[in-house]
């Protein structure tokens, strides 16, 4: 894939260097919104860059997993900057991010899968058969995950991608202050979860997905409050643990959640299934008791 080929701007000759001196503490409300931007992206661009690298040759879980979280820190950045980086170029990478961090999380949704199987296994032997297959669709997701994200075509995309947004922010807004500007997206974040939730409370239709919804808003705000706390005044602490303990719940509702919608549309052809309906039968017994977890979740942060 050329991934290269949305981008009309020259590539740059050296890519981006992250002055490791300074970080997202270092940022002051003096910082304009453009130089913020770079401060906060390149960080995360060469985490990302090196978590790709280091793929080609192995397959910790633990690395997917950051992988897939600086993509999506990337998304929650970029949609931040989208009033100023305009709806084009914040779509193009928004897009982009979003398939390589689903690249990556296919390894990682196996990991999750396999560990609530083996848990499911020291209460009913049988289904041994249906987590011997797991670790097989593991390694498979592995090789899928690394041929599909080549770590130079990601580096270039990711060059690309700060450079145009660079030339974007300091042709408009080089000489804008961060914290004005920072409050007003942290407080629509805000707005976005306080509604998702209070729709999730409120619906029994489509509860999971209102749920998904929810988890999807904490993260985005969880994303710019750690991003943008230096710079922004107010007491966010709270707000952050509050989050933190609600994503908690939330995330071990989706992980079955997901889980289950993983096994029941894989096909697992030595696999008796008796055994997938006995294990999909475990983890939506187990789902029940998380949905109730995350919903009381829910209903403390949409006030």
């Amino acid at each position: 894939m050329d991934m290269d080929g949305d981008w009309p701007l020259p590539r740059p000759r050296t890519l981006f260097k992250t002055d490791r001196r300074r970080s997202a503490a270092s940022l002051t409300s003096k910082n304009s919104i453009a130089s913020t931007f770079s401060s906060l992206a390149m960080p995360v661009v060469n985490e990302a860059v090196q978590r790709a690298k280091a793929l080609a040759t192995e397959a910790d879980p633990e690395a997917f997993h950051q992988l897939r979280v600086a993509f999506r820190k990337l998304r929650a950045l970029y949609w931040a900057y989208s009033p100023w980086l305009g709806e084009e170029t914040t779509a193009q990478a928004s897009d982009e991010f979003k398939r390589l961090a689903a690249v990556a999380g296919g390894t990682r949704d196996w990991d999750i899968a396999g560990e609530l199987l083996r848990t499911a296994q020291k209460s009913d032997a049988s289904i041994e058969p249906l987590v011997s297959a797991a670790r097989e669709k593991r390694a498979q997701a592995v090789a899928h995950s690394q041929a599909m994200i080549d770590s130079d075509a990601v580096e270039a995309f990711l060059a690309d991608a700060l450079y145009r947004a660079q030339i974007t922010l300091h042709s408009c807004c080089s000489d804008l202050p961060i914290s004005a500007f920072a409050r007003k997206r942290v407080r629509m974040a805000q707005r976005t979860l306080r509604k998702r939730s209070r729709r999730a409370v409120q619906s029994e239709a489509g509860h999971e997905e209102s749920l998904h919804d929810v988890r999807k808003a904490g993260k985005k705000l969880r994303y710019l409050l750690e991003f943008f706390q230096p710079v922004i005044k107010g007491e966010h602490e709270r707000t952050l643990k509050a989050l933190t303990s609600a994503q908690k719940m939330l995330g071990e509702f989706n992980d079955i959640a997901a889980s289950e919608t993983l096994i029941r549309n894989t096909t697992f052809d030595k696999v008796p299934a008796d055994v997938v309906e006995k294990s999909l039968q475990w983890l939506e017994r187990v789902k029940c008791q998380r949905i109730e977890e995350a919903s009381r979740s829910v209903k403390a942060i949409s006030a």
